[in-house]
């Protein structure tokens, strides 16, 4: 008798089983994080950088957006609701408020304006916008950190600074993405949001220490995130959770 021809596919099937096992213990697993230390000073001192003009008379209730467009090439086609939903995301800011948009492969499509301007622009600035590349997004944290700096230099620190980040995949270089928003919450008082689409929570950027992170199902619930996001609060604490039927 050949026991053998028994035993090596038992073998196999409970390797299988553990394998499966192991992957969905994987995917449940929390990632502990070394909780990210404020530096007071620094924070208190943002942006040390010099600005051609300043404002004469600061607004500190001003808010101040950089909304990131993912325009990678796993979008396709979802990127012309993607565009819309942040377009139609201008209509829960208010007028005198500011917004900048950028994509992670082309980089700044709209330089910081009022809101009120935006709407007629970004339309238009948008349409140059496709679905192409990669996902770099620590490229695209770094290219909106500058655009923030200015916008806070120019206010003199004065009002509130945010940064939203949209994506449906994960970044090209995980480590980097990681230590730049680690940067963020210690060296600077931007205030950082994720909204996710259909994505796992185990990003990188899933990290309830340093910001908030909503997944949404689709492109179809994009909008309403956004304008959660975009609302009358200035720390998304309203944001948890959406589906396509609440967008």
């Amino acid at each position: 008798m050949n026991v053998s021809k028994y035993i090596v596919p038992g073998l196999v099937g409970l390797v299988l089983i553990y394998a499966a096992f192991q992957a969905r213990q994987d995917a449940t697993r929390q990632i502990v994080h070394t909780p990210v230390v404020p530096d007071w000073a620094a924070i208190s001192a943002w942006p040390a950088i010099d600005v051609p003009e300043v404002d004469a008379r600061p607004n500190p209730n001003r808010r101040s957006t950089v909304i990131v467009l993912d325009d990678s090439g796993s979008m396709s086609s979802d990127i012309l609701a993607a565009k819309q939903a942040i377009i139609e995301t201008l209509g829960a800011m208010s007028d005198n408020d500011r917004v900048a948009v950028t994509a992670l492969n082309f980089g700044t499509v709209l330089e910081f304006t009022s809101v009120s301007d935006a709407k007629s622009a970004l339309p238009q600035a948008l349409e140059r916008v496709l679905s192409d590349g990669s996902t770099p997004l620590t490229a695209a944290v770094a290219n909106a950190k500058a655009l923030l700096e200015v916008e806070a230099g120019t206010a003199r620190g004065f009002g509130t600074f945010r940064l939203i980040i949209t994506t449906d995949g994960e970044a090209d270089d995980g480590v980097a993405l990681a230590a730049a928003i680690e940067g963020l919450a210690a060296a600077t008082p931007i205030q950082l949001t994720t909204i996710g689409i259909d994505i796992s929570k185990r990003h990188v950027l899933s990290r309830s220490d340093l910001g908030t992170f909503v997944d949404v199902e689709n492109v179809a619930a994009l909008e309403g995130a956004l304008q959660a996001a975009v609302a009358e609060n200035t720390d998304f604490t309203a944001i948890t959770e959406f589906s396509a039927s609440e967008g």
